[in-house]
């Protein structure tokens, strides 16, 4: 009688409660006793009570309610823990003004409740695991019971876990972050010092949660998830809620995440190659006694098939590789060795055309766009390694489509017919620029990796 009362007793029940006061509704023989005053649990008392005629109760978590005469059944309470989440019900004199227990409690009894494990859960943890991500999993309760539920769907390293009430000081959790995988009895207030000690430790932290007490922790976290059946609170602060209330989505949000940036990243770098080169050259032309070598409806041939369709295509394409590194350094490294072949080949076709072998602005222009194409062409080969049926039909497209621009379109593009000369300095600036841009991305991209392994 006193678990069901103290569990119909409560205004606005926790998991905890629910759990036991469907219980006793399908047991109508057992009928609550009717509260004068109820204690609301806290996350810091870590119990709840209630005061009836006669008589008050308080549940919760055995250490907390006993305090130091719980370690008489702290080896019962132990085996209990094991295996399901162990609360303690006990029989107390009353409350104080301030809520606090009046009187040593007098321990009526353990509760045992089975948390139920869902069966993609292991599966979930495993795929994480796989993708080189950290788990960890800090909760409010026991942590021999958080252990055990740990060990279950195989988080690494469940077998040693850590009580945070032991963690004093935001060095301890910091050290205790760098060497453990589970906690419990972790506090509000602990769980945002553990999201920043990891920050703080070089990582990018997720955190999941669905309680008034997770907020803290989410709001602090670099990406937050909540459950749509959790707390108003959780869903207000969380940037992604999992309206399926089923962790087992995550994958496939990763995989979406994951989608999204790595193509926006390789179609940004195509855009930033022609950005950058639009940019120097316009600089550079003003100072120079040539006329700019670009006709508009040039760089529409340029952009449609070196930018546009190539951008179109690689965002839509599936992508889950990792992410790594930071996006504009990603988009800077990849699009440096096309923007600088691209300028220094049409400095030289300029130089050289005009200088030396005469050209006229038609002819220039002409060698000034193939050219510029040629490197847009490089870049898309570099973007698209490994080859995929895709891809490599976007490679035929793009050759295609700029072949066709420049033969049976070339009235509507300004390309002039080729002579002799003309293709020499094509061919020759051609394989420089080759040579250079496969140089100069394998340089940046050594450096970048080297980059990214001081991170790891």
């Amino acid at each position: 009688m006193a678990l069901a009362s103290l569990a119909a007793a409560d205004d606005d029940p926790n998991e905890t409660a629910q759990a036991v006061a469907a219980y006793y509704a399908a047991r109508p023989a057992v009928r609550p006793l009717a509260p004068m005053r109820t204690v609301p649990f806290s996350s810091d008392k870590k119990w709840s009570g209630a005061a009836f005629e006669g008589r008050a109760y308080v549940m919760g978590a055995g250490r907390f309610v006993m305090g130091d005469a719980f370690d008489a059944f702290e080896e019962q309470a132990g085996e209990l823990a094991a295996t399901a989440r162990v609360l303690a019900v006990a029989r107390v004199e009353g409350f104080d003004p301030d809520g606090a227990i009046v009187g040593a409690p007098a321990l009526l009894g353990f509760v045992c409740i089975h948390d139920q494990i869902r069966a993609t859960a292991a599966q979930t943890i495993g795929y994480f695991k796989d993708q080189g991500v950290s788990v960890n999993v800090i909760s409010g309760d026991d942590p021999r019971t958080v252990a055990g539920i740990a060990a279950q769907v195989g988080v690494e390293g469940a077998e040693e876990y850590v009580d945070a009430t032991t963690l004093e000081t935001p060095e301890q959790v910091a050290d205790a972050l760098r060497r453990y995988h589970v906690f419990g009895r972790v506090k509000p207030e602990q769980k945002k010092q553990f999201v920043v000690a990891l920050q703080e430790q070089g990582h990018v932290v997720a955190m999941t949660g669905d309680g008034v007490n997770d907020t803290l922790a989410l709001k602090q976290a670099d990406c937050s998830v909540a459950m749509a059946a959790g707390s108003d609170a959780a869903r207000n602060v969380a940037q992604l809620v999992l309206v399926d209330n089923d962790f087992a989505s995550m994958p496939k949000v990763v995989a979406e995440g994951r989608r999204s940036i790595n193509n926006l990243q390789r179609s940004a770098s195509l855009f930033l190659v022609k950005t950058l080169l639009s940019m120097t050259l316009a600089v550079l032309f003003v100072l120079l006694p040539w006329q700019y070598p670009f006709q508009p409806i040039q760089m529409t041939l340029i952009s449609a098939f070196t930018i546009g369709i190539p951008s179109f295509v690689l965002a839509l394409e599936p992508n889950k590789e990792r992410i790594r590194g930071r996006f504009l350094e990603n988009v800077i490294v990849k699009s440096i060795p096309g923007a600088v072949c691209a300028v220094l080949g049409v400095l030289a076709v300029n130089a050289v055309g005009r200088l030396a072998l005469g050209l006229d602005y038609g002819q220039v222009s002409t060698l000034c766009v193939l050219l510029t194409a040629w490197v847009g062409v490089m870049l898309i080969i570099r973007l698209s390694v490994p080859f995929t049926p895709i891809r490599t039909a976007l490679l035929v497209v793009v050759v295609g489509g700029t072949v066709l621009g420049a033969t049976l379109l070339h009235g509507l593009f300004g390309i002039e017919p080729f002579t002799v000369p003309m293709a020499v300095l094509l061919a020759v600036c051609a394989v420089a620029a080759s040579a250079l841009f496969h140089w100069l991305y394998g340089v940046f991209g050594r450096w970048h990796e080297a980059r990214l392994a001081r991170w790891a």
